[in-house]
């Protein structure tokens, strides 16, 4: 306790008794440090820092995740454009006689890649044959793998059962160019500007389901131009 002077009404002096609490109002005393509280000066500066150090850290992780959105960003546009592609494989035609095998001959094409908005990561492939036919088919990019939607379309199954492929048979009966209703699926694998896609077909031949196509292992190698 401590004892001031304070002046009474009728200008007589008298001592008044000032508690801790009121020498704290009358001074207006705010730091809430020292040995009254139980608090120090150090113990205030910790948790300063600490609040200080973990503010840093949370904005760092945004900065990282802004980076890593942005490069995840760049690497999905990179793979939208056009390219250029090649076909090949084997497919077996199966009827009531029995089956033959069929080397494909190469068939060459426009790859058009474009982003699907109904998702990240999602695109839609154009497929534009040099003979003429058209077909599209949805993929979903995981990493540096795209995943191939199954999908369907027609073709001409243009084939030679000789090797090299320069020595071509003409004399192909007419099976070998009748349309084919395929359903296709499979999966591809991303390198810089490259695409390599492999895919299982299974189908039939258009207006006769009783011969059956299947190519257990198509082959699509695509360069963006």
């Amino acid at each position: 306790m401590k004892t001031i002077l304070e002046q009474p009404r009728r200008g007589k002096t008298r001592e008044a008794l000032i508690t801790p609490h009121k020498r704290s109002a009358v001074w207006g005393l705010t730091h809430k440090t020292g040995p009254d509280c139980g608090v120090s000066d150090n113990d205030n500066r910790s948790a300063v820092w600490g609040k200080a150090c973990t503010a840093i850290a949370a904005l760092c992780c945004i900065i990282v995740m802004a980076v890593l959105c942005t490069a995840c960003d760049q690497d999905r546009q990179a793979l939208t454009g056009d390219y250029s592609y090649k076909l090949s494989g084997e497919v077996v035609l199966t009827n009531a006689e029995g089956e033959a095998t069929y080397r494909l001959i190469h068939r060459n094409g426009q790859m058009n890649i474009l982003r699907d908005k109904s998702g990240k990561g999602r695109y839609i492939i154009t497929m534009n044959e040099m003979t003429g036919g058209c077909y599209t088919m949805n993929a979903e990019l995981r990493g540096d793998s795209l995943v191939i939607a199954p999908h369907s379309f027609n073709t001409n199954i243009l084939s030679t059962n000789t090797i090299p492929d320069f020595d071509v048979d003409f004399e192909q009966d007419d099976d070998a160019t009748i349309v084919y209703r395929i359903s296709a699926s499979g999966g591809g694998i991303v390198n810089g500007n490259m695409l390599i896609i492999r895919e299982i077909w299974d189908g039939h031949q258009s207006g006769n389901s009783a011969v059956s196509i299947s190519g257990p292992e198509m082959t699509i190698i695509a360069e963006k131009n």
